[in-house]
């Protein structure tokens, strides 16, 4: 299988001009412009066959992410393979859909855990890497107190860090809404975090409307 063909094969070039758009930190000239199932696809008939894969496309960098995910193997080898990857990360939908896919992370949520940390103090797509890997994965009653005082202490000039620590923030309070409504109710957090965390919840259609109705009043 070679990779880069099957990708060029899937080419939608309509698709290629919409999502350029929403990753405008990757240049529109490596993007190819396959979709995501697509790629997801292409990932698990490369594991099947261990086809190399390179990493001079944005879709190449995003199957490289699925693929630690879908295969098989012990934590430790899916943690080394996560250290090369996530020097890769350049753009927040290969951190966001590539997390997604590391479901590896629940059966070794200790390892993993201690692993993310360091990536806390990295550059942007490090931390956003840490940020959306704990809201994937450590909003359980075993780490939501530690995953939200984290969150609640990340000071970034990051856009997309600090859009990723509202986007966890207001995840958090779907299903953990009194311990997390306490950090919004502190206003500890970074005004543009904090009223941005207030924004998304405020759009969640699994929020009622008197709970929205008094979120809004604590921005700032």
């Amino acid at each position: 299988m070679n990779v880069r063909e099957e990708l060029f094969k899937n080419q939608d070039l309509n698709y290629k001009a919409f999502h350029s758009k929403l990753i405008p930190t990757v240049s529109a000239d490596k993007i190819i412009g396959v979709r995501i199932p697509v790629l997801r696809k292409i990932a698990k008939q490369a594991v099947k066959e261990k086809a190399v894969v390179l990493d001079e496309y944005y879709e190449e960098i995003m199957i490289k992410g699925f693929i630690i995910g879908y295969k098989k193997g012990d934590i430790k080898t899916h943690l080394q393979e996560l250290t090369e990857f996530v020097t890769l990360i350049d753009n927040w939908a290969v951190c966001d859909c590539t997390c997604s896919t590391f479901k590896f992370a629940e059966k070794s949520r200790k390892e993993v855990w201690d692993f993310i940390k360091p990536y806390l103090s990295g550059g942007e797509y490090e931390i956003r890497f840490a940020v959306v890997m704990i809201m994937d994965y450590f909003f359980t009653d075993e780490y939501i107190d530690k995953s939200l005082k984290i969150l609640s202490e990340i000071k970034s000039e990051y856009y997309y860090v600090n859009m990723a620590v509202a986007w966890a923030l207001s995840t958090a309070y779907v299903k953990y809404e009194n311990k997390t409504l306490q950090f919004i109710e502190s206003m500890k957090l970074p005004i543009w975090v904090h009223n941005k965390t207030i924004q998304k919840i405020c759009e969640s259609c699994k929020v009622d409307k008197e709970k929205k109705k008094y979120l809004k009043t604590l921005k700032i």
